[in-house]
């Protein structure tokens, strides 16, 4: 169970391993939107997680400090449904949305159900990619 406290200045969440997450405390990431829940639903009536990815943002640390709050919002109910992740890769560059998605194996895996990656035309223009997810798939745990 998730009690949620709203004090004048920060919201305050305490999940059921009782880690508190204050959005004071990572207002500064927060503020880069490294990623968001933009409050639509996929099929299964599971959230939707989008990562825009930008060619000057590397820090796997700080998108791993904005999921893990993000995901401490919603009710266990809405996790159980859950995640569909689109990752933007358009302003990015392919080995990091690659190290993106096999980062949500780690941070996530529970909740992941359908990651959908997003890469400009161009990309598949290239006549070699490195498109090797499959090699990870039986790892992965979501499609």
């Amino acid at each position: 169970m998730e009690v949620y406290t709203r004090s004048h200045r920060s919201l305050r969440l305490v999940n059921m391993s009782g880690v508190t997450m204050e959005a004071s405390s990572i207002l500064p990431i927060l503020k880069k939107k490294l990623a968001f829940l933009s409050g639509g639903k996929d099929r299964r009536s599971g959230l939707i997680l989008t990562i825009p990815l930008n060619s000057d943002q590397t820090s796997m640390e700080e998108l791993s400090a904005t999921l893990d709050y993000l995901l401490s919002i919603p009710s266990d109910k809405c996790k159980a449904r859950g995640f569909t992740v689109i990752v933007d890769g358009r302003r990015s560059q392919w080995n990091i949305v690659k190290t993106v998605v096999l980062m949500l194996q780690n941070v996530i895996p529970a909740e992941v159900s359908l990651v959908c990656v997003v890469k400009p035309d161009e990309f598949w223009d290239k006549k070699v990619t490195h498109f090797c997810f499959w090699k990870e798939k039986d790892r992965l745990g979501f499609e």
